[in-house]
């Protein structure tokens, strides 16, 4: 994803059978130090096609409106060999950010369309969105610098 500037495997949370990682952390931001999702399997389940993840995050300044997010995710086949993926995420505020909840809202939002739309092109056409593809270019141009 283009929000995501580098991700790694960590063995964070349990190793369920079938899952290659326990989980993985997303670096939020170019800067190693800052923002992090840590990623770990609550729930993980090959034959259902069906996972729970918790996100929590990690160097949040203190403006920062999200203390974790529960996601859950599940694959079904389609009509015309097409796949229905459902997800569904449990967010949990700080206390302020109740304050600008349609903000938040909003932004999420907007956010999540995102995340749709690259992993979708990423199924359909065996490689990055365009968006991740500019995202990367111009960190490895600042990285040069």
């Amino acid at each position: 994803m283009a929000s995501v500037p580098n991700s790694f495997g960590q063995e964070n949370g349990q190793l369920f059978e079938g899952a290659s990682s326990a989980g993985r952390v997303c670096e939020l931001d170019a800067n190693s130090t800052g923002i992090k999702a840590v990623e770990s399997f609550l729930v993980y389940d090959e034959a259902k096609k069906s996972c729970t993840i918790l996100i929590e995050f990690a160097n949040t300044p203190f403006a920062f409106p999200l203390v974790r997010n529960v996601a859950e995710f599940s694959l079904e086949q389609g009509e015309n060999n097409q796949s229905v993926v459902t997800f569904a995420i449990t967010s949990t505020l700080k206390p302020l950010a109740y304050i600008i909840y349609p903000v938040i809202k909003f932004g999420f939002g907007f956010f999540i369309t995102q995340i749709i739309e690259e992993l979708k092109h990423y199924v359909e056409h065996g490689k990055p969105h365009p968006r991740k593809v500019k995202a990367t270019n111009k960190l490895a141009l600042a990285a040069n610098k």
